[in-house]
């Protein structure tokens, strides 16, 4: 079992930081092992896997719902073999997905409660903190907060958390721009795309952020090359 998981997780590892590969051999790499996951009893392992495949690298070439689906998987296996944080890690990159591919809000709001009862029940404060920012982003699209919206806020820390002041920045930078505020939705932007963990050209969130800023959205290999020459 852990001898399968690790070639997968150096699969994983090629498909996020390795740019050539990302490009040219990342669907077949990941299918392969995900192959391998369907064949070895590695079910335990699962949320690690999916997490890894579904959440991270998987956006390049399948859809988003299809992602969320697989991840609501890793979610459930997760629970299953008590790696609730593992699970809840699926959780997260599950709801970043449908927020993204259009899911109806109302029902995702009330997945999105369900994630936070557990996560407070396993007293997982990073899942909270991501989950909270999710949800306001989903209360934003509803009905600008009013009558969805919940005291509770994400609380991610400047200098102890980096990757949650990012997912953070690139929420901010969505909900800003379906309210119309534009000067402000550019702030947010231009702080996403200069930030180290956001602004490299082969990056989801820097995919997300400039096809929200409306130029140079078409992330093609030859711009990717120009930007890391």
């Amino acid at each position: 079992m852990y001898s399968v998981f690790r070639v997968v997780s150096y699969f994983c590892f090629l498909l996020v930081f390795d740019f050539f590969l990302c490009f040219f051999d990342h669907s077949r790499i990941a299918q392969k092992s995900i192959s391998l996951v369907e064949r070895f009893d590695v079910a335990a392992r699962i949320p690690e896997i999916y997490s890894a495949v579904h959440g991270r690298i998987a956006w390049r070439f399948e859809p988003f719902h299809s992602g969320a689906e697989s991840l609501r998987r890793g979610f459930e296996a997760g629970l299953s073999h008590g790696d609730s944080d593992m699970g809840l890690h699926c959780a997260n990159y599950a709801i970043k997905n449908l927020i993204l591919c259009g899911a109806n809000l109302r029902s995702l709001l009330k997945e999105i409660d369900y994630y936070l009862h557990l996560s407070k029940k396993y007293t997982n404060v990073m899942a909270i903190n991501y989950l909270l920012n999710y949800r306001e982003t989903v209360s934003t699209l509803i009905d600008k907060g009013h009558a969805t919206s919940i005291e509770a806020k994400a609380a991610f820390s400047p200098s102890g958390d980096e990757l949650g002041e990012s997912a953070a920045l690139v929420q901010q930078a969505i909900r800003a721009y379906w309210l119309g505020h534009t000067e402000r939705c550019n702030y947010f932007m231009e702080r996403c795309l200069s930030s180290p963990l956001i602004g490299q050209p082969y990056q989801f969130n820097t995919c997300i952020i400039k096809f929200y800023r409306g130029k140079e959205a078409d992330v093609t290999l030859e711009t990717m090359k120009d930007a890391i020459s």
